[in-house]
């Protein structure tokens, strides 16, 4: 058997497209340590400092020195752009001026810390994001990142040091850097330099010697980090022997192969692997070759026995199919860059004569880069001899059956046409006739149909007639010849068939898939996902699903949450539970609980367990390895769509909460300073009157008594304010219904507010005739009160108020008009938001005023809105609400 040294096509595309998506961005190189003080941002400055000399231009984005002497002498000569300022809770913090680096597009720039979290109201929420985008304007970027840091080892981090990692990066990213360097330091070193103060001043050092830099956290987060390290090597090599078409395998490291299947003996070897990979420090993968054999019960419950073990062990399955044993394990070894291969002795057949020897010897002579390790059998190997293929009954009666009567339908043309054509062309008919039967059938019936059309082909055609004597020895050649053919032929046929079936199979399932994890892009709601995910698994399979969620308590709800929502029975929820606490499949099918007629699989998340997946099989014959990875594909992909779900809600509550507290601080400002202002008044004017010789004089007990007046009026309106703010918000402002006109209306209104308004000159045009509207009168007083009051603050007191009535269709609506500045167009928008006060206004207010109005109005089903006015300067605000008909008089009254 030739060897094919031809590069999976999808590999290699996927190489070049890497290559040219790296072409076009900016080269991003990371100093990388085990942990904070190793040196990174030292030895980046250093490589800057570097290429400046080389005539690069570099420019310092951010660079983190924690007033380190050598750290800071570095930057000496290095162009830096000032760090951007936020304001955020009353606090200055200072942030990588974006802009700038884009602005002034340097050769390379220095940015710190890539798993740094921006602050609130950055373009992008993540340091990392920032980088993205400078690389993709063609810029260089320099940055350093510890290994506590990246998404995929946070976790084991934590449960090392038992302290959370809030900062990270994803594992996405690296695949950005053109480089890695390593910045190593010993543990001991390592400490030493945190006694010396090079790594933290102060108390925070003594603090970090007792918690984070403890010398096992440091040993461990070293070997992380040098893997870590590995790893991302072992990738690049990996690519450029893709690009390159380089065969190797490049022992630059271990790395075992074990073949798996149904036999007894694999454990054996899968422990085997295992030792040695543990003895070597390498990694090891299972190959698992599927659909060669078919399985019965037995043979399928011992290879999932077998897989099972590999997956404790800690191995990486590979499913190969359409392949024999020796060209898949050659295949694998190849594109994983494997070193050493692990096999059983084999034992010796006829057929091993034509097909190029035992595997063994396959590998042996194609495979010469690769180790070959034979363990030895517990038995003596044995030589079998030719054996036929057990024929597997797996075709209905009515197949073959029905081959049989295609095959006499030809016999029939056959006889009709002999005497044109000859015997020995019918011949070619019945093969033409094996031909597209293969197209329609199974290999059972086909070398059914295959013999018997021999048979008859001999007994009814061939002379002597109706005899199975052959007299011509070229006749014998022909019936001999086309039973060889028709049954290859057929075979073959078949063969590709099932192949085309597979393509089917697996094109079907892949574009499930994509249109699955599209779906999920677009799911607002974790019903959406179990729908979405529910239909995907019933289209691939012949069974029925249910998905289970925690509660907020962290507890298994026991109800579905897709519709229509159903409870399980006592028995699956019990399955459904114990996967659920112990984060592994178990019922139909598995090892635990297997008399159960589900199978539940759990939503394992990167912190919890989010959930159930109940699997319903309606077909009695176990999953196949292929169809166990699909599912267990679906449902991790449904755990990342809820877990994005998740984020975002998390996200949403912390910017609400966000929101509420600056929401908080704003109102207590406020209300404080509002309060107070009146208060103040009311106890100096109380105290004033107080005093005998302020009390005989009648001036002075008149001012104090009108400042109190309106100090107690304006308290009190800001009470009122708050109070109806309270009740809108929390939707429980009831109404009252009253009819009422118009034109009396807002003659009371302005009454009442004289107060407010200080007797500015205020002027009300009516329509002719009366209108009349129903609603809460003292509320809407309130509201138009409001706006009277705002339209006087934001006026000269020489300014005229001027409130007109109008009549639209079925609409009044009330305009109020002042003499003021006007209203900033951007502006007009917010005016109505709680809190929220045009810039530049003078202190005093709470900002409720107009928010009240709205909410007011809307309750009575109008509308408010804000104006510029276009005859002059100043602004008008128009409410407008439901015109009610004129009550009707009693029958006497309308007579007087």
């Amino acid at each position: 058997m030739m060897k094919s040294n031809r590069p999976n096509p999808d590999d290699l595309l996927k190489g070049i497209q890497k290559k040219a998506a790296s072409a076009k961005r900016g080269k991003l190189k990371i100093f990388f340590g085990m942990c904070p003080g190793v040196g990174k941002t030292f030895a980046m400055l250093r490589a800057a400092q570097e290429k400046q000399k080389s005539g690069t231009v570099v420019l310092v984005g951010v660079v983190e020195t924690h007033e380190r002497a050598e750290t800071k002498g570095l930057l000496r000569g290095l162009k830096s752009i000032p760090k951007r300022k936020v304001e955020y809770r009353g606090t200055t913090l200072e942030e990588l001026d974006l802009d700038q680096i884009l602005a002034e597009k340097p050769e390379l720039v220095l940015i710190d810390e890539l798993a740094h979290t921006n602050a609130p109201g950055s373009r992008h929420p993540k340091r990392y994001q920032d980088v993205e985008e400078i690389l993709n304007q063609g810029i260089d970027v320099f940055s350093t990142l510890n290994v506590q840091h990246i998404e995929s080892r946070a976790e084991l981090i934590e449960n090392i040091t038992q302290i959370p990692m809030r900062e990270t990066v994803p594992d996405s990213i690296l695949e950005f850097a053109n480089q890695f360097e390593l910045i190593d330091l010993s543990p001991d070193e390592l400490l030493k330099r945190l006694k010396e103060g090079k790594v933290y001043l102060g108390e925070r050092a003594a603090l970090a010697a007792q918690n984070f830099f403890k010398e096992e956290h440091l040993i461990a987060l070293r070997e992380l980090a040098l893997r870590f390290t590995a790893e991302k090597v072992d990738d690049e090599l990996k690519d450029q022997m893709l690009l390159k078409q380089i065969t190797g395998p490049w022992q630059t490291h271990e790395k075992l192969l074990v073949a798996v299947s149904h036999s007894p003996y694999s454990g054996r070897l899968i422990r085997a692997a295992k030792r040695k990979a543990k003895s070597q420090n390498a990694s090891w993968i299972a190959l698992h070759l599927e659909g060669n054999e078919h399985l019965n019960a037995d043979d399928h419950e011992m290879l999932n026995k077998n897989l099972n073990l590999v997956r404790e062990l800690g191995g990486e399955i590979i499913t190969v199919a359409g392949m024999n044993l020796a060209t898949a394990l050659r295949k694998v070894a190849e594109d994983q860059n494997v070193t050493q291969i692990v096999i059983g002795r084999p034992d010796k057949r006829l057929r091993d004569f034509f097909t190029g020897g035992t595997v063994l010897e396959q590998l042996v002579r194609e495979t010469s880069g690769i180790d070959i390790h034979v363990l030895r059998q517990a038995r003596t190997p044995k030589y079998r001899g030719f054996q036929l293929p057990r024929p597997q009954f797996e075709t209905g009666v009515q197949s073959y059956l029905g081959a049989l009567g295609f095959m006499v339908g030809v016999a029939v043309v056959g006889f009709l046409m002999t005497p044109l054509i000859g015997y020995r062309a019918v011949g070619f008919l019945f093969l033409l006739g094996m031909l597209g039967l293969s197209l329609a059938s199974r290999p059972g019936p086909i070398f059914l149909a295959a013999a018997f059309s021999s048979i008859v082909w001999n007994f009814f055609f061939i002379p002597p007639l109706l005899t199975f004597s052959i007299s011509a020895a070229e006749d014998h050649m022909m019936v001999a010849a086309y039973f060889v053919v028709a049954g290859v032929l057929g075979y073959f046929t078949t063969q590709i068939k099932k192949r085309e079936m597979d393509l089917t199979v697996r094109q079907n399932r892949a574009q499930v898939l994509y249109d699955l994890a599209r779906e999920y892009s677009d799911a607002k709601e974790p019903t959406d996902i179990a729908l979405m995910t529910i239909r995907s698994i019933e289209k691939l399979f012949p069974a029925k699903t249910r998905m289970l969620f925690a509660d907020l308590r962290g507890q298994l709800v026991r109800e579905s949450i897709e519709p229509p929502r159903t409870e399980l029975i006592e028995k699956e929820y019990a399955v459904a539970h114990w996967t659920f606490s112990n984060g592994k499949k178990a019922g139909w099918s598995t090892d635990t609980l297997n008399s159960s007629s589900c199978l539940c699989l759990p939503l394992l998340g990167k912190e919890k367990c989010l959930g159930v997946l109940v699997f319903y099989p309606q077909d009695p014959k176990k999953l196949s390895l292929s169809e166990e990875n699909l599912l267990d594909r679906i449902v991790r992909n449904s755990v990342v769509a809820l877990e994005r779900l998740l984020f975002e809600a998390e996200a949403r509550n912390a910017k609400l909460l966000e929101a509420s507290e600056s929401l908080h601080q704003t109102l207590l400002n406020s209300v404080s300073h509002e309060l107070r202002t009146p208060l103040t008044s009311i106890i100096g004017a109380s105290s004033a009157l107080q005093d005998p010789k302020t009390s005989e004089n009648g001036e002075t007990r008149k001012t104090l008594t009108t400042e109190l007046v309106e100090s107690a009026d304006r308290l009190n309106r800001l009470v009122e304010n708050l109070l109806d703010m309270s009740r809108i918000s929390s939707g429980v402002l009831s109404l009252k219904h009253d009819l009422f006109e118009l034109g009396d209306f807002l003659r009371q209104t302005c009454n009442r507010s004289k107060h407010a308004i200080k007797n500015r000159a205020v002027s009300v045009k009516e329509l002719s005739g009366e209108l009349y509207f129903r609603g809460d009168e003292k509320l809407l007083e309130h509201a138009v009160s409001n706006i009277i009051v705002n339209a006087c603050l934001y006026s000269s007191p020489e300014t005229k108020i001027e409130i007109e009535t109008q009549k639209k269709a079925d609409k009044i609506q009330i305009l109020v008009r002042d003499e003021g500045k006007g209203i900033p167009t951007e502006n007009l928008d917010r005016l109505f938001d709680k809190f929220y006060r045009l810039p530049g206004t003078p202190a005093g207010g709470t900002g409720l005023g107009l928010s009240i109005v709205k909410g007011i109005v809307e309750a009575h089903h109008g509308q408010v809105q804000a104006q510029n006015r276009t005859d002059r300067q100043g602004a008008v605000f128009i409410i407008e609400l439901p015109w009610t008909s004129a009550p009707e008089l009693p029958e006497e009254v309308a007579r007087r």
